[in-house]
């Protein structure tokens, strides 16, 4: 088959081609590349082949089509996976590969923390471990019996004084 009838036919069905690749991609400037690949894989498969036209060929371009959009979709679901997970590894050499001197300055911290902490009065350390636990205000006002008011001063406040003992220390 001559290059100008493959050409021919991959123009007659380029409407088609479109159609079934907007249909699966939702992603416009992936429609340009994969109805590029699939035009390629028409041209060369009569290109190497020499083989006669399909009986129907609409439907082979639409099969086609179909499994090269797939194929781009599960390319881009491979790479995203990989970087995902290169990503995590990273994440996880990083936390494995603190020095003792890492690790002896960070017990040392939250010892400081906590000695901080306990300074605290203890409506206020516990109001404090319940917004840490994800409470909402509304919700450890309830728990609490206390007013909104109270509770989001005691807060503020009890981070404050823990802030200002903190650096005091020099912690932070």
């Amino acid at each position: 088959m001559d290059k100008e009838s493959i050409a021919d036919i991959i123009e007659k069905h380029r409407s088609k081609i479109i159609k079934v690749t907007k249909n699966i991609i939702k992603n416009p400037s992936l429609v340009d590349d994969i109805v590029q690949d699939a035009s390629i894989k028409i041209y060369t498969y009569f290109q190497k082949h020499e083989y006669e036209i399909p009986k129907n060929i609409e439907a082979w371009v639409t099969i086609l089509t179909k499994n090269t959009a797939y194929d781009h979709l599960r390319k881009i679901k491979r790479q995203q996976e990989i970087i995902q997970n290169s990503g995590e590894s990273t994440h996880n050499h990083e936390f494995t590969t603190d020095t003792p001197e890492k690790q002896l300055l960070s017990k040392e911290q939250i010892h400081q923390i906590n000695e901080v902490f306990s300074l605290l009065d203890k409506e206020t350390r516990e109001i404090l471990i319940l917004r840490n636990q994800g409470y909402s205000y509304n919700e450890i006002s309830k728990l609490k019996k206390l007013s909104l008011g109270k509770v989001k001063t005691k807060i503020f406040r009890g981070r404050k004084k823990m802030m200002d003992h903190l650096m005091e220390k020099g912690v932070l």
